[in-house]
């Protein structure tokens, strides 16, 4: 899927074969402050992969509570896309429930694995882990209300 609207693209990653790119466009936007995904499919869950840099740390030069949970409030958009429903991205959170297991490190992939647990014409039930170098860092639980077409 190659797409590219006004506010973002989705396409295949230059860097990283059998990958696509989520990029925003606008860089004012708070979606922004993650830099650029790496998205790909995998059977019926998605995979988005964070490169965390300085400007997501802590105090504690860990990855920021707040970062992460930013990465799984877009990736529950960005994974119905990588999934096949381009509506996702213009929709809204309803509810987000994420429970936290350890830390995880700047500097080193954090992978967010995604599945839908049902869709109807204007929801997206999702849940995953988020994870890096194989430990899980977080779980959660999400329903997004998918834009009107």
């Amino acid at each position: 899927m190659d797409i590219d609207t006004d506010l973002y693209r989705f396409g295949p990653h230059p860097d990283m074969p059998g990958w696509s790119r989520w990029e925003i466009k606008d860089k004012t936007r708070f979606n922004a402050v993650l830099g650029d995904l790496a998205v790909r499919r995998d059977g019926d869950r998605a995979l988005i992969r964070l490169f965390p840099q300085a400007n997501h740390a802590n105090l504690g030069d860990k990855v920021h509570g707040g970062a992460l949970l930013t990465l799984i409030d877009v990736g529950l958009f960005v994974a119905p896309l990588a999934l096949g429903d381009a509506r996702s991205p213009r929709g809204v959170t309803v509810e987000l429930s994420t429970q936290f297991a350890s830390a995880a490190d700047i500097g080193s992939p954090i992978d967010m694995i995604v599945e839908v647990t049902r869709e109807t014409g204007r929801m997206i039930f999702l849940r995953g882990t988020v994870e890096q170098a194989g430990a899980m860092v977080a779980a959660f639980m999400g329903l997004i209300r998918k834009a009107a077409q």
